[in-house]
């Protein structure tokens, strides 16, 4: 069995394994929680591309004992499955925790397979995004290329938060933007999963080539009204090919602001970097780069948000417009529509959502 096939199974059982044999006990519980959905999205080309109809049901299970462990697993299923390998039903992340608290701050620490918090728009619970059905550029991109498999640590001291991680996979991090384009989407890539990247190559997030290991590290300011966030990430990638992977050596820069006041939330995130295979023994490099802005208005019963992308496959330049309105009445059932224009590509988006819980 390849590392692919533990990273997708072994982990997601052990959690599981951890979780329910020690539900018995009295301080210990498991919550569930998560939501379906259903999607149309008019036909467009390029970064815009989309199925007609998807359906996806997505399950979060926590475990928790005491304040200082716990246990994540992220269930995920849906139809479609866009070419990819293993793609329809799987985990995008599943994980042990541990927080020790001290008189001066906090230490975490996570093991296992993870979406690197650096996101100042897919902040809900799921990795979602509350502001919109799609997500920027930058943040679509990391849905699907980056999902570290190894251990990541995050000291807090007040305002301020400092964090590393070590992983192995990743290894075909920065294989969409210069070949397949940029895209505008909120399809996660599994563990195990192989997303296409054209007609013979694929990326994955959790597949180990050359047994290298990755690392990243990140210092944010985290205020009641205001906050910032640096990260550097390199996957140490050796940039060769490996039957239909192809490694791709990607080191990239982060920058992160976000401001609440009132009902009103204003986010930005800029990222910025080489990436670079060989073919033939000759190195070829491309300096990729996302950006966005982003304004939401929560309102009395939904949220109003506006989105501006820009992007570089180290090519050419791209922009992008997307305009969102959820609403969200009391209950469980919810809806949103969106409209997403670049490049002469129109699409509109309609989506209804059921939430489910318990305990």
């Amino acid at each position: 069995m390849n590392a692919a096939y533990h990273a997708r199974w072994m982990l997601p059982l052990l959690v599981l394994e951890l979780g329910f044999s020690s539900a018995a006990l009295g301080e210990n519980h498991l919550t569930w929680s998560g939501f379906a959905t259903v999607r149309g999205a008019s036909a467009a080309n390029g970064p815009l591309e989309d199925d007609g109809f998807v359906s996806r049901i997505q399950l979060g299970l926590d475990w928790t004992s005491t304040s200082i462990f716990s246990a994540h697993v992220h269930l995920l299923a849906r139809t479609d499955e866009r070419g990819s390998k293993r793609g329809i039903a799987g985990v995008p992340e599943a994980y042990l925790e541990a927080n020790v608290h001290s008189e001066r701050g906090r230490l975490r620490l996570r093991g296992g397979a993870m979406f690197l918090p650096t996101s100042f728009e897919n902040i809900d619970a799921l990795w979602e995004n509350p502001y919109s059905l799609s997500s920027s550029a930058l943040n679509t991109w990391l849905g699907e290329e980056l999902r570290p498999v190894g251990i990541d640590a995050a000291y807090y001291r007040g305002r301020v938060m400092l964090g590393a991680t070590v992983y192995r996979g990743n290894e075909t991090l920065g294989a969409l933007p210069p070949v397949r384009g940029w895209a505008l989407h909120d399809r996660w890539t599994l563990l195990g999963e192989k997303v296409p990247v054209d007609d013979e190559v694929f990326t994955s997030v959790s597949a180990e080539n050359d047994g290298r290991l990755g690392w990243s590290g990140r210092a944010g300011w985290i205020g009641d009204r205001l906050a910032a966030q640096y990260t550097h990430f390199d996957n140490r990638s050796d940039g060769l090919l490996y039957g239909d992977l192809y490694n791709w050596n990607t080191r990239f820069d982060m920058l992160g602001l976000s401001f609440t006041s009132g009902a009103w939330t204003f986010a930005a995130e800029n990222g910025w970097g080489p990436t670079f295979l060989v073919v033939r023994g000759r190195m070829f490099t491309s300096d990729i780069r996302a950006s966005y802005l982003l304004v939401s208005r929560r309102l009395p019963r939904g949220r109003a948000s506006a989105r501006i992308d820009s992007f570089n496959d180290g090519e050419s330049d791209d922009t992008a417009l997307t305009l969102s309105y959820l609403w969200t009445p009391p209950g469980r059932l919810s809806a949103g529509v969106e409209f997403t224009t670049t490049g002469g590509e129109n699409r509109f988006m309609l989506q209804l959502r059921y939430g489910f819980s318990g305990r």
